[in-house]
């Protein structure tokens, strides 16, 4: 009796359990790993007659499962699953660089000093870049030389790889075409970090990075925002785990509370490649409206932070929508009363394009989904034509009132 306990025990959750986590943890296929076990479940009614009761359950559960993941991978159900479908997005896609990246206790990751980095990305056999990023001594990007800079207003960039200019080289990046198509007068200088939350941005401000450029004010300031981003500051995006952390008190005030934990790589694997567990995380352990909150609350704080500690003004940079396939909608519906309510100057990058529409990947890299050179030119126009009014008009977000 107590064999037959054992091997039923050995058969029916051991060896499934070792398969699911195998194919999860090495393999990253989390719909591999749920065939596994309606394989496996399958294969022991056939040749376990004794267990066949309990093999029966477990194969209905893993058909249940399996059918649910690929209901919810289908175009119809995208509407339903608010996070961004990575798996989707990494099926095909082989990214490369040469070491840029450093862990940092306060801002969970920065860049090297004094780096040449090359960075590639192919997609399906087809390359999608092969680019070299520069960094100065304090580990941010450069600027190539350009028109003379003295007496000039430096500009702050801020945000994620957007503003930084991921996929890009040196002289085609956002920073690049605001000091040359101003011909000389915006000097930028880039904090922008590939992957970086508002959180990081927050911090960055906190602990004077700015000056370490050399300057102490800066008069304008922008920082890219992308739909994820509240995500981001939660800390619920699989390499942000360990970025700063903030609260907002009943007070209203925001205080820094640590990291985010960092949870298993196993874990992070089942939340980026299933929808299913995503929303079931989503479902159990996220208070959405919490989190619209204190993205709200981190962004105003960005605002007073700049002004107060830099003199700088700010404009939001808003790329909505998932680029990388050509959709710029994305989470709008979600997104713009979230930077309306935060009252800070929004640039909505996308009414920026062209009428009538002309092929997205103009503007944005296909298969990747990063601003192209013509896109951060076109940024740049707009936002040198702003600075010159003191005032967001081209491209600034419409909010109902």
């Amino acid at each position: 009796m107590g064999t037959t306990a054992v091997a039923a025990l050995f058969l029916l959750l051991v060896v499934p359990a070792l398969g699911f986590w195998t194919a999860v943890a090495w393999a990253s296929s989390v719909l591999g790993a749920m065939a596994f076990l309606a394989v496996w479940f399958l294969v022991m009614l056939v040749v376990a007659p004794r267990l066949r009761n309990a093999s029966l359950l477990l194969f209905t559960l893993a058909i249940g499962i399996l059918g649910c993941e690929i209901l919810l991978r289908t175009d119809a159900m995208n509407r339903f699953v608010e996070e961004r479908d990575l798996a989707a997005f990494r099926r095909g896609l082989v990214e490369t660089q040469e070491p840029l990246f450093t862990p940092d206790p306060t801002l969970a990751f920065r860049m090297l000093p004094d780096r040449r980095a090359r960075a590639t990305a192919v997609k399906n056999g087809r390359t999608i870049y092969d680019v070299v990023y520069t960094t100065d001594t304090n580990g941010f990007r450069t600027l190539t030389p350009g028109p003379d800079g003295a007496g000039a207003e430096p500009v702050l960039i801020l945000g994620d790889s957007f503003a930084f200019g991921a996929g890009l080289p040196d002289d085609q990046t956002l920073a690049w075409y605001l000091r040359e198509e101003s011909g000389g007068p915006l000097q930028p200088v880039t904090l922008a970090v590939k992957g970086y939350g508002l959180n990081q941005v927050l911090r960055q401000l906190e602990i004077g990075e700015p000056r370490k450029a050399g300057l102490t004010k800066f008069p304008w300031a922008v920082v890219s925002v992308v739909d994820d981003h509240v995500l981001r500051v939660a800390g619920r995006v699989q390499w942000l785990h360990d970025s700063p952390r903030y609260v907002v008190e009943p007070d209203d005030r925001l205080v820094a509370r640590g990291t985010w934990v960092e949870p298993s790589a196993f874990v992070e694997s089942l939340l980026v490649g299933s929808r299913l567990f995503a929303l079931g995380r989503k479902a159990t352990a996220v208070d959405e409206a919490k989190e619209q909150r204190l993205f709200v609350r981190i962004l105003r704080e960005i605002e007073g932070k700049l002004a107060t500690d830099y003199g700088a003004r700010l404009v939001v940079l808003y790329y909505s929508g998932e680029t990388w396939r050509g959709d710029l909608a994305g989470w709008r519906e979600t997104m713009v009363p979230l930077l309306c309510a935060s009252g800070v100057p929004v640039l909505d990058v996308n009414a920026l394009l062209p009428r009538p529409p002309q092929p997205v990947d103009r503007f944005y890299m296909q298969d990747d989904g990063h601003p192209t050179a013509l896109m951060n030119r076109t940024i740049a126009s707009a936002l040198i034509d702003d600075f010159g009014r003191g005032a967001v008009e081209r491209g600034g977000l419409r909010c109902s009132r």
